[in-house]
């Protein structure tokens, strides 16, 4: 007996089913068994952007900030990077990419910090940073419904570290370092892309931010999701 088995179109707007709820299996628009993993799903959806520090110039020059820092600590009141979301939204980091160098006149050190603010959202619309506009990653969607900004100048409201989710630093003279034009030049590289990320409850920011004993200049680019609270209900 051939039996005939329909599963629901589900490729673009995600369905959250409750709990405990019986529900079809999904499939793309074209027929095939929708599988994607939960990235792709809202990739699809429309619920992730992307976000840069540093760019490139109309001339198509590279065009790198320089890291805050008080000559020996990254300075997180001066961060390089935020991105948040207000209350009844979550905010997902899915990835982060940043690579930073310097030329230390002697040894020194090299840092890249990425954590979570679980107490507020970015406040300053200030002109001591550039108003970054995060790029939906599926063209023609929903514009970001957060904030972000890039290369502060000047100190914000101070952030707490809620949780710290990757950091990485080097040491010049050390095997991360490359000899150049008589100088000890040093590169760093943070390549975040987590399996089990946090799932950030509003208001919250997630910040970027490098620097070390000396200026140190670098790009990066942040990926994150936005989803509302109904799609993850904790009670």
């Amino acid at each position: 007996m051939i039996t005939d088995i329909k599963a629901k179109a589900v490729q673009v707007t995600p369905v959250v089913t409750g709990e405990g709820d019986m529900d079809n299996p999904k499939m793309t628009k074209l027929g095939a068994l929708f599988t994607a993993d939960w990235r792709q799903q809202l990739i699809l959806a429309g619920l992730a952007w992307s976000a840069k520090v540093g760019g490139i110039t109309a001339s198509a020059d590279i065009l790198p900030v320089v890291g805050g820092g008080n000559g020996t600590v990254i300075d997180t009141g001066q961060p390089e990077f935020i991105i948040g979301v207000p209350a009844g939204y979550y905010l997902i980091v899915m990835e982060a990419s940043c690579a930073v160098y310097n030329i230390p006149a002697s040894a020194g050190i090299t840092n890249i910090v990425l954590f979570a603010d679980r107490t507020m959202s970015p406040v300053e619309a200030s002109v001591s940073a550039t108003l970054q506009t995060p790029v939906n990653l599926l063209d023609g969607a929903a514009t970001f419904p957060g904030t972000c900004y890039s290369a502060y100048t000047t100190d914000i409201t101070a952030p707490i570290c809620s949780e710290l989710l990757d950091y990485v630093c080097a040491q010049a003279g050390g095997a991360s370092s490359a000899a150049s034009g008589g100088l000890t030049s040093q590169a760093l590289k943070m390549d975040y892309k987590p399996l089990a990320p946090s799932i950030l409850a509003g208001p919250c920011q997630v910040e970027l931010a490098f620097g070390g004993t000396v200026a140190t200049s670098g790009m990066g680019i942040v990926k994150v999701a936005v989803v509302p609270v109904s799609y993850f209900p904790v009670s």
